[in-house]
């Protein structure tokens, strides 16, 4: 049980989901940060927001179903490979300081708010017999690996896979990442819960503001021009990370 008020952890879910639904990038990111921030122990501030990624992806992924979008085959053989690194990852956060972890949240919020700031690339449909399924294996592992670590669904790591990597045009991209997180967040919530690292009346707070507001800032996205406001919100994400990273090292510092 934290000892924030309620209505803050209300609040901040509520940031979480209109920054997801609004810019399409990183909502979920920014949870853990600002609950550090407002003074929560390192791993309940990691994952409790976790177990919020699943039902936003699979009501996504059941979206994008209607229209044909998701490459089932290639969100199956990125969860077979990843997996395994969705396990390693959450299990090594039992033994790595809280700093390390920290520390790499923000150089992985660092890395989403530059992604931003590059613009989503669209680009004409492939042929699925063009498209580069052997990465898939080499790649997989590691990005597991990433968000059982950092607590995190992996969508914002898989969209680049699929797009630059494997070849799929942006909006299928954005489809099967949400299959895929669906599919390897699973396991690294049920690990990160055997380990006690997720505080469910926290998550349940989160969750009041989070699916609400995703729907408010997807309906905002709708009317306002996402492309310069994506990049604002990438820069805010870089100086999120930047002071992030700042106050988590001058709180080691005597």
């Amino acid at each position: 049980m934290t000892s924030l008020p309620w209505f803050l952890e209300v609040l901040v879910g509520s940031g979480m989901g209109f920054c997801s639904g609004l810019f399409g990038l990183g909502g979920s990111s920014i949870g853990t940060p600002i609950l550090r921030l407002l003074g929560l122990p390192t791993l309940i501030a990691l994952a409790s927001p976790l177990p919020l990624t699943l039902p936003s992806a699979i009501g996504g992924a059941i979206a994008y179903r209607k229209a044909h979008l998701i490459h089932w085959r290639i969100a199956l053989l990125t969860s077979l490979w990843g997996v395994p690194g969705v396990l390693i990852g959450a299990w090594l956060t039992e033994f790595l300081p809280g700093l390390v972890l920290m520390l790499l949240t923000a150089v992985f919020i660092l890395g989403v708010g530059c992604y931003g700031l590059s613009g989503l690339r669209n680009q004409t449909p492939p042929d699925r017999a063009q498209l580069r399924e052997q990465i898939i294996p080499y790649w997989s592992p590691l990005l597991g690996l990433i968000n059982g670590l950092l607590a995190n669904g992996g969508g914002l790591l898989l969209v680049p896979l699929y797009q630059l990597g494997v070849g799929l045009e942006l909006r299928a991209a954005l489809a099967t990442s949400l299959a895929t997180v669906t599919l390897m967040a699973l396991p690294a919530t049920i690990v990160h819960a055997v380990l006690e690292h997720i505080d469910w009346e926290l998550t349940g707070w989160l969750a009041i503001g989070v699916f609400p507001f995703t729907y408010l800032g997807g309906k905002l996205a709708l009317h306002l021009p996402s492309l310069i406001l994506t990049r604002l919100y990438s820069l805010f994400l870089i100086a999120l990370a930047l002071y992030f990273g700042y106050t988590e090292i001058a709180s080691m510092m005597p």
